[in-house]
């Protein structure tokens, strides 16, 4: 890393000298740095808190590890890591910086997934920012794995959005020289003013998807979801979403359905799946549980539990067969389409690959005249027949049609 990488924002960002920068860079020149793959069909993000296996009433980040790469490893791309702080070390490396301990013990995640962190604290006032240990808390979050880091725009509090705006594009200059397919993903809940920091985003949070989805259930009628997802603002072709039914500040989706099923979690996932964006998967719907808990309790919990378990296999299955389609990329575009007030439709097209993605979001069955190869049994079916919050994901022939 070089001052000319940075020269031209850093000018916006007074109170800064070169010699600081040149320091900084220094601590880090001397690190191994490893580049990741761009996202694309394959990329599938699991929500996870990072206590949430135990082991004798105490979180375990090793059982933890165990845990996903036995049962999603083939699924998920991503573990979006959260809950991560306070940070209680193993009794023998009391000596060590909690946070160092952290970030080695998730060393041992990235031969099988790349890492997403968020960045703290969860609140800066511009009287207490140090822009420099900063981006130091950002530089270190790459060394130790990361891919991804996800930034909320409410931490900067009282400071000016041009001001905001500069420091985003400074830290995804800096991520990009580092490691150039890495991804800074920001998050803005205020709709008057996500759009003014969007340009400096890889990737931007929705955060409407969720109540749009529990709306069309409630009313089995997708208008207003396609409504939202037909105006969506458009993205550069180097940007995307990233798109979830819950997030880590929030209850699982599946509390706030009325009288929620299997069928009608599943029916959301196609939903979600079905749209253009990086998709992120609550641990909590996909295990099945809503706190921490003893791996072994959790083991027994889905053998035992059919409802839980349909969920779980239910969702994998459907990340399982996005992985396989390029028309899933995150890049690729999507056009909603209006078919019956009970099904959500979306075509994704890449080169000569068309998808069709149906989702009935009613309690009633619904006969379409759609038809194409099934993506889960690879059988043609014709007039399709969609069963109550049934999902089918369809190829269709060459035409598109």
């Amino acid at each position: 890393m070089k001052w000319e990488t940075i020269e031209e924002v850093l000018p916006k960002l007074e109170g800064t000298s070169q010699e600081k920068w040149e320091r900084l860079f220094e601590k880090w020149s001397n690190h191994r740095w490893h580049d990741h793959e761009r996202p694309s069909e394959k990329t599938n993000v699991l929500l996870v808190d990072a206590g949430f296996i135990l082991t004798d009433g105490r979180a375990d980040l090793e059982a933890l590890h165990q845990w996903l790469a036995d049962r999603v490893q083939t699924t998920v791309s991503d573990l979006y890591l959260v809950s991560l702080f306070p940070y209680q070390t193993r009794q023998q490396d009391t000596a060590i910086d909690s946070r160092v301990q952290l970030f080695e013990d998730l060393g041992r995640f990235t031969d099988e997934f790349d890492l997403i962190y968020e960045m703290m604290p969860e609140a800066w006032n511009d009287s207490q920012f140090d822009l420099i240990a900063v981006t130091d808390a950002l530089i270190e979050r790459l060394a130790y794995g990361a891919t991804k880091i996800r930034v909320h725009v409410e931490s900067f509090r009282g400071m000016e959005p041009e001001r905001v705006k500069h420091i985003l594009k400074l830290w995804r200059t800096v991520m990009h020289t580092y490691k150039p397919n890495s991804q800074l993903i920001i998050a803005d809940e205020r709709v008057d003013s996500a759009l003014i920091y969007e340009e400096e985003a890889d990737v931007v949070c929705h955060f409407d998807l969720s109540s749009h989805v529990i709306l069309a259930f409630a009313q089995s009628n997708v208008k207003r979801l396609a409504d939202w997802a037909r105006q969506v603002q458009p993205l550069r072709a180097d940007q995307t979403y990233f798109n979830f039914l819950s997030s880590a500040e929030r209850s699982p989706f599946e509390k706030d359905v009325l009288n929620p099923n299997p069928d009608m979690i599943l029916a959301a996932h196609s939903v979600l799946l079905s749209l253009q964006g990086i998709p992120v998967i609550d641990y909590r719907t996909l295990f099945g549980i809503s706190q921490p808990i003893e791996q072994e309790d959790l083991i027994r919990a889905l053998k035992r539990d059919s409802d839980r378990l349909r969920v779980y296999e239910g969702v994998l299955s459907q990340l399982n067969v996005k992985r396989l389609h390029p028309a899933f990329s995150p890049y690729i575009g999507q056009e909603v389409l209006t078919l019956d007030r009970r099904v959500f439709a979306v075509k994704r097209k890449h080169r000569e690959e068309t998808l069709l993605l149906l989702t009935n979001m009613s309690e009633e069955t619904v006969q379409t005249n759609c038809e194409g190869t099934n993506l889960f049994t690879e059988e043609w079916i014709k007039n399709v027949k969609l069963r109550p919050y049934e999902y089918v994901w369809l190829k269709l022939s060459h035409n598109g049609e």
